[in-house]
């Protein structure tokens, strides 16, 4: 029978049949010049209190040789690197497998976390630590739970960021089901945009659009808010994963905290902020802006408001209306001022009596129940007025009827003359009606005395 020995050397990887196992040791069939022996160090990476343990005869073993002794006829195994290398591999399977695993950290630096797994060593870039800035020396000592991400013949990489990135997309998934339209939350300026800010909002962002950051006009968010701000918002929309928020439907508008402090008939001052040709807006409070009508310039009619101001002057009104819900008011002026025309009852044909205010060249006005009333030349007296000093003086006190009046148009017009006249007429009527009774007497009339004493 032909036996052909198996070449062995140093640092070769080789099986055999277990023939003897012992406490200490493990004697393997090579099929060569000599039996393989593996002491108990050199079976596995631990420690055993005896071989018997984990091997029995006739189990395979595969081994390394490490030490070959001809003249003892023993070569020397050890399993120990090739436990090692499986180890390794093990581990480095794991990036395909996409397990967590708890690894221990034996060191820090500012690099990142130096790991080991079942012995076997790891490195964790401070990259891949955490989702948020944190420090390196934190962790140190510590058993935290990663992924093997990535694996060589240099490092095997690890990452603890992937499972807090995971648990937060769980997290953030669950609470987003628990999220409700108008609800309102507390939340942290986690972010500031040029069209918003972000808040955190539990585990969720949500986005507050600049437009809904206040009843007034933001310009830039980084006037009203900066990051860590703790802010009250409203949620107002949730579509798919995202959701938008808001802080302005929490306060009260403009309008409302207006009519919180003013009601109708209130005197206010605002400030013209734009003129048209039915009147004026002006603005009472920041974004409260109310109409002033023409009509409600002056009770004077003549009176030009619109004329005597400019955009950016103030007013004294009053409120006539005020809907906070529709955002509109009304303002009146005139309301403010008295109208004397009120006071006036005349009726045309009836006599007035007044104080000659201001002489013009058609004409004087006359001051009536501190109204104006105005006399023309014509209506002085019959003969003809070339110079209206030559007849009136200010300050003289005149009687006159009056010929015109219109109070919504602030106009009386009185004449002299035809006071004059009328009272003429009136003292030659009064004379005629005497003189027709003269008529009417006759002649025993007038002797019927005389008569009765001489009977």
């Amino acid at each position: 029978m032909d036996f052909k020995m198996k070449k062995v050397k140093v640092g070769l990887f080789v099986e055999g049949k277990a023939i003897v196992v012992t406490d200490e040791s493990v004697y393997l069939d090579l099929e060569t010049f000599a039996e393989g022996v593996i002491h108990k160090k050199g079976l596995v990476l631990g420690d055993i209190e005896s071989c018997k343990e984990v091997v029995k005869v006739g189990d395979i073993i595969r081994a390394k040789i490490n030490k070959i002794n001809n003249e003892d006829q023993q070569i020397l195994l050890s399993r120990i690197e090739l436990l090692r290398e499986e180890k390794v591999g093990a581990v480095k399977n794991l990036a395909n497998k996409n397990e967590r695993i708890d690894v221990f950290v034996k060191g820090a630096s500012s690099a990142g976390l130096n790991l080991t797994y079942n012995g076997v060593d790891m490195f964790m870039p401070t990259s891949l630590i955490d989702i948020e800035n944190i420090n390196p020396e934190d962790f140190k000592g510590k058993t935290i739970t990663c992924k093997v991400i990535e694996s060589d013949h240099k490092r095997i990489v690890a990452s603890r960021k992937v499972v807090l990135e995971e648990d937060l997309r769980v997290s953030k998934a669950e609470e987003l089901k628990e999220f409700k339209v108008g609800q309102v939350i507390q939340g942290k300026v986690s972010r500031i945009t040029k069209f918003g800010a972000f808040v955190s909002i539990g585990f969720n962002d949500g986005l507050v659009h600049i437009s809904q950051i206040s009843h007034h006009r933001v310009n830039n968010v980084n006037d009203v808010l900066k990051e860590g701000d703790e802010v009250e918002v409203q949620i107002v929309k949730i579509e798919k994963n995202r959701i938008g928020l808001s802080m302005k439907t929490l306060l009260k508008t403009p309008w409302q905290l207006f009519s919180e402090e003013y009601k109708v008939g209130d005197k206010i001052t605002g400030t013209i902020q734009r003129k048209i040709a039915t009147g004026m807006f002006i603005e009472l409070a920041k974004d409260v802006v109310g109409m002033l009508n023409s009509k409600d310039f002056s009770w004077d009619p003549h009176d030009n408001l619109a004329g005597e101001v400019e955009v950016g002057d103030t007013l004294e009104l009053q409120i006539l209306s005020l809907d906070p819900e529709a955002r509109r008011m009304a303002l009146s002026k005139k309301h403010l001022d008295y109208n004397p025309w009120n006071d006036v009852s005349f009726k045309v044909g009836e006599e007035v009596s007044g104080v000659v205010e201001e002489l013009q060249s058609r004409g004087a006005l006359v001051k009536i129940q501190n109204v104006k009333a105005f006399l023309p030349i014509s209506e002085i007296q019959d003969d003809r007025v070339s110079q209206m000093s030559d007849v009136l003086k200010i300050g003289e006190v005149v009687n006159g009827v009056v010929l015109e009046i219109d109070k919504r148009q602030w106009k009386m017009k009185i004449s002299l003359k035809q006071l004059v006249e009328s009272k003429s007429r009136k003292e030659f009527e009064e004379y005629l009606k005497t003189e027709e009774k003269v008529q009417k007497q006759t002649l025993g009339d007038l002797f019927a005395d005389k008569l009765k004493e001489f009977k």
